[in-house]
């Protein structure tokens, strides 16, 4: 619709009165106001159908197509995780990889390292490496020394029948066996004895025999084997409580520090013991059988081993049966090497502390008498006496220590008299290496003079780990 009054100004006449821009806004006014009031008019009711959605619009897939179509989803994913399986393989050999070659390299460095910080050290003992007759190597029949020994015999028996030697074989170990005219000596002088001499014994006994082994030379010696193996010394005292200057001392009376560690075989020097011995020929024969079976199970050649005249072995001189029964592996080698410094000295503190050891225990005191009454008192190692009654007696030390309760009275004979000690349990301990009183005396004061020289003022040093 028009309005009105605009149609009346036009019929007038008045439109050329009118600004023609004002007559075309009036125009658009009209013409909106009536469209909206027309749509306002005819509008339709609310639908109430939902909007189609563009999934709806697609056509409906066949039971066909939508099996294929989820059959080609599983191969993909299937396929996706083969490839993501491929790619974790690969990388996890790319990591290992990787891993191989950083502990290749830190090896090398290591190695490199220890190379270039090794120190050159003077061995004393150089280990012996022994190895293992040829097992093919067999005789028929008893040969050489032993041939018509009838022990032999049976003990060549009783080996075979008993740990399952081969018969050959041990054959060919005594048909080598050298039985010497010197071995045969300390066999007779062991199974009877020397000869007892009606003459007064010699002043001094104990003075001859302190200068066996207090000389300058073994206590230069045992200082140099000290600062070879001062670590090995220090790991023993700390696990087995046995002082390092004992333990010196021990390896220092055998075997000057690896300088003697005998002269004869010892497959010949048990044989001779074992076999020509009427009064010990049990307990050496017992040794001999051990020290085959430690050949055997170490793999080394039984007619090579040098040893003392009885049979001892190593730096430390162990019997063979107690190689099996004191000996450690302290270098971790795999097998007990007595000839090795390191496996002696951890040997020679467990002996000590399987026998009883007292950490920190007092060795031995020098006392002294002021009267005679003493000789007429057991002593040596074996002797057992009360602290009161040796008082009473006038036995006097300036310094017990940690003795107590009953100790030991030791008499040594000198040139200018006799000499006192009073020995507490660890003496008696030490006597266990060697049934005597002389021997332990000169271990524990080669102990103490290597002691002195080493630390000035009587404590070792503890060796820089």
């Amino acid at each position: 619709m028009v309005p009105y009054n605009l149609l009346n100004e036009v019929s007038n006449g008045e439109i050329k009165k009118m600004n023609k821009s004002k007559i075309i806004k009036g125009f658009c006014f009209c013409l909106i106001t009536a469209s909206l009031v027309s749509c306002s008019a005819n509008k339709p009711e609310k639908s109430t159908l939902k909007p189609v959605t563009k999934y709806q619009i697609n056509t409906k897939k066949t039971d066909e197509a939508e099996a294929i179509e989820k059959l080609a989803l599983q191969l993909e994913i299937q396929d996706r995780k083969r490839v993501a399986l491929a790619k974790a393989k690969a990388k996890a050999r790319q990591q290992a990889k990787i891993r191989k070659q950083n502990q290749l390299a830190k090896r090398k460095r290591l190695a490199q390292h220890r190379v270039a910080s090794r120190k050159p050290i003077r061995r004393i003992a150089p280990k012996r490496v022994y190895r293992a007759p040829n097992r093919k190597v067999r005789y028929a029949s008893l040969r050489g020394d032993y041939a018509h020994n009838p022990q032999t015999i049976a003990f060549i028996n009783m080996m075979s029948s008993k740990y399952g030697f081969d018969r050959g074989y041990l054959n060919y170990i005594f048909s080598n066996t050298k039985s010497t005219a010197f071995l045969k000596r300390m066999a007779y002088a062991d199974a009877y004895g020397h000869r007892k001499s009606h003459k007064k014994r010699r002043p001094g006994r104990w003075t001859r025999y302190r200068s066996n082994f207090l000389t300058e030379k073994t206590i230069s010696k045992g200082v140099q084997f000290w600062r070879a193996n001062r670590v090995a010394l220090q790991r023993a005292e700390d696990r087995y409580g046995v002082p390092q200057e004992y333990i010196l001392g021990i390896i220092g009376v055998e075997t000057r520090y690896g300088g003697n560690v005998g002269k004869n075989r010892a497959i010949d020097a048990l044989a001779a013991m074992g076999f020509n011995n009427p009064r010990r020929g049990k307990y050496f024969r017992k040794e001999l059988e051990s020290y085959l079976l430690m050949t055997r199970r170490t793999g080394l050649n039984p007619l090579q081993p040098m040893a003392s005249y009885a049979g001892a072995l190593g730096l430390c001189q162990f019997m063979p049966s107690n190689i099996k029964r004191y000996g450690v592996d302290f270098d971790g080698r795999g097998g007990i090497n007595l000839w090795t410094p390191q496996d002696a000295i951890a040997s020679v503190a467990n002996y000590f502390k399987k026998h009883g050891w007292r950490r920190g225990g007092t060795v031995a005191v020098p006392a002294m008498a002021s009267n005679r009454k003493y000789r007429s008192m057991k002593t040596g190692f074996k002797s057992k006496h009360s602290l009161s009654r040796l008082r009473n007696k006038g036995i006097i030390a300036s310094n017990l220590g940690t003795i107590s309760g009953k100790a030991s009275l030791i008499k040594l004979n000198t040139y200018n008299g006799d000499e006192l000690w009073i020995g507490g349990e660890n003496f008696y301990v030490i006597t266990r290496y060697n049934h005597s009183s002389h021997y332990a005396m000169a271990v524990h004061q080669l102990a103490q003079a290597i002691k002195a020289r080493i630390a000035g003022r009587g404590i070792i040093r503890q060796a820089s780990l």
